[in-house]
């Protein structure tokens, strides 16, 4: 059975691809600047965000002390885990600056 980790995780990389995937293949090649969209979301939406932050935070964290204790010399594997880090550290980021554009604290 699969851990509860590993399907937020599952999740958050559905959820990541599907938000690229909506954007169309010409997103990056527009010439007009891009529309300002304003957030509007619920209290309830908010509060269950942060905490998603929160938890994600958590896990990146754990995901940090566990690459800590592996094998010392550098091998891809070992590499590899340390550029998903760095990937969710970013999602995560981008996450929190949304949240603060819908000016919800």
């Amino acid at each position: 059975m699969p851990s509860r980790t590993a399907i937020i995780l599952l999740g958050l990389c559905c959820s990541a691809s599907l938000a690229f995937a909506q954007q169309g293949p010409n997103a990056g090649t527009q010439q007009s600047a891009p529309a300002v969209r304003h957030v509007q979301m619920s209290e309830d939406d908010a509060r269950e965000l942060r905490s998603d932050l929160a938890r994600m935070k958590a896990l990146v964290q754990q995901m940090e002390v566990n690459l800590a204790f592996a094998t010392p010399a550098e091998t891809p594997l070992k590499h590899q885990f340390q550029l998903e880090i760095d990937m969710w550290k970013t999602v995560i980021a981008q996450m929190e600056r949304r949240v603060a554009k819908a000016n919800v604290h």
